[in-house]
């Protein structure tokens, strides 16, 4: 059977749709659900249970499912394998990421790396941090892109960056012209929170009381884009880290203000299962998302030197 009709199917179970695997094939989802009859013809038995939305895995389908699995990673290693002798990078990699990782960023990243490695076709589902985790853990994704990460259990850690935390304010806020603030005037300040189950929340609250900050929190949300668009939309305020909210700044929809006297940062880190080999393309996709963390940390670096001269002079 060709390996092709493998793909779809193992791409239908993990992300529990057709129109996924079609999108992430390239195809369309009559062709996908066509790779997956065939299958099951040539196989005469049933792998889903099509009567439950999103469909289920049959008994048999389980099984089918982890040994093609395994059959197609064990191809993709042969494949780098013998394209290494030659110096060519091919494959897929799957990435796995929170939902406040800068689309923007990782988009311009991600074309950069496909125009040097043409060979390798990346896909990228955005999720919440508990499934990040479960996704890599159960290796439905090779790396993972996450925040505060933890290096432990079945999970290997590489730090990637660090994101300094801002103050946001719309354009109907009385603060929206300003640049800094000490940390006294944002207490008693009307705020838009994230949900109190988010490790990014707990921290944020710990900063607050460290520095004796109390806020009056009137919404609170599971995801940053929807904390932005409130802000955005009336006089709250909240507490960010800074790549998220750059493109709002620059267009003028959002004011990012910098608390004066603090050092708050949202590490962000790549996760992967401990132990696994990763294909070549995987390690040169991470070697490009370290390589471009660290140049920009260093351009901001000197363009905040250039600035400090500037105010100097």
């Amino acid at each position: 059977m060709h390996l092709k009709y493998l793909e779809m199917f193992c791409d239908a179970v993990e992300w529990r749709s057709i129109s996924r695997a079609a999108e992430a094939q390239g195809v369309t989802q009559s062709a996908v659900s066509q790779a997956i009859q065939q299958l099951e013809k040539r196989l005469d038995l049933q792998l889903i249970d099509r009567s439950t939305r999103p469909f289920e895995l049959t008994a048999a389908g389980r099984v089918y499912f982890e040994g093609c699995r395994t059959l197609l990673n064990s191809y993709r290693e042969i494949e780098d394998q013998v394209k290494g002798l030659v110096h060519r990078v091919s494959g897929r990699v799957r990435i796995a990421a929170i939902y406040s990782v800068s689309l923007i960023q990782i988009n311009e990243t991600i074309a950069r790396f496909r125009s040097e490695y043409p060979d390798v076709d990346v896909v990228i589902d955005f999720d919440h941090p508990a499934a990040v985790y479960q996704r890599v853990e159960e290796e439905r994704d090779d790396i993972g892109l996450v925040s505060f990460p933890k290096s432990k259990g079945v999970f290997e850690c590489h730090h990637w960056q660090d994101q300094p935390m801002v103050l946001v304010v719309g354009p109907q806020h009385p603060w929206y012209q300003r640049s800094q603030l000490q940390p006294a005037e944002v207490n008693g300040v009307r705020f838009v929170g994230l949900s109190p189950n988010l490790l990014i929340r707990k921290t944020i609250d710990k900063w607050f009381r460290e520095v004796g900050i109390s806020v009056e929190t009137v919404h609170e949300f599971d995801n940053i884009e929807c904390v932005k668009r409130d802000v955005e939309s009336g006089t709250l305020a909240a507490l960010l880290p800074e790549p998220t909210v750059r493109d709002e700044c620059e267009r003028g929809r959002l004011r990012s203000l910098e608390l004066v006297g603090t050092n708050w940062s949202r590490p962000l880190g790549i996760i992967h299962r401990k132990g696994r080999e990763l294909s070549a393309a995987t390690r040169k996709l991470m070697d490009v998302l370290l390589d471009e963390c660290r140049d920009d940390l260093s351009g901001r670096s000197s363009s905040t030197a250039a600035a400090g001269r500037s105010t100097e002079s």
